[in-house]
């Protein structure tokens, strides 16, 4: 009897407090998961090539300990996209056209991203994706260099990896250049 009074109260959901708050997921690089889609109109996005602001609203989680991450994808952005399908892993077809699967398919899927921070009017500290991070692919190691036995060193060497050259670096005046490394300029 006592047993299933006991029990009993785990079958209930914890109703969470009135004056529970979430921090902001942290900056960096994180896995995300979907906990909700769907379409819908955005009346910020309304601009001339998306006159309804037409979006796919993503809400996100980082964590239980966070709170979730609202991400609005505007109709008229395709690379928001076809960077979200890649995050995915969702490959594109053979004409390179991007296909989602619907809102309600999304839902649980995760992704890496790198998370940022904005200030909001009310001066609240939010989480918004800065970049979605394309799937990991495994790839397949490279076969090693065929060496004849005369030329194998048995001993265990400490060999140094090569060097690593740095990027050249760009002028602060450059012009940017938006889709040459799939970046999100934003």
């Amino acid at each position: 009897m006592i047993i299933d009074a006991f029990d009993s109260m785990f079958d209930k959901p914890q109703a969470r407090p009135a004056d529970a708050t979430y921090a902001a997921a942290p900056e960096g690089r994180a896995e995300i998961e979907i906990k909700a889609a769907s379409i819908g109109d955005v009346p910020w996005k309304v601009n001339e090539k998306n006159p309804t602001g037409a979006c796919l609203k993503l809400r996100l989680a980082a964590g239980r300990q966070y709170a979730f991450v609202f991400v609005d994808l505007p109709k008229d952005k395709p690379f928001l996209f076809k960077a979200l399908a890649a995050a995915l892993g969702i490959q594109p077809d053979a004409d390179g056209k991007v296909t989602l699967p619907q809102p309600a398919e999304l839902v649980g899927r995760t992704a890496l991203v790198e998370i940022g921070h904005y200030q909001t009017k009310r001066g609240e500290t939010k989480a918004t994706v800065r970049k979605w991070l394309p799937a990991n692919v495994v790839a397949t190691p490279a076969p090693a260099p065929a060496t004849a036995a005369w030329e194998r060193d048995d001993r265990q060497e400490q060999r140094q990896p090569p060097p690593q050259q740095r990027p050249a670096n760009r002028s602060r005046n450059a012009v940017p250049q938006y889709g040459a490394d799939d970046d999100i300029p934003f």
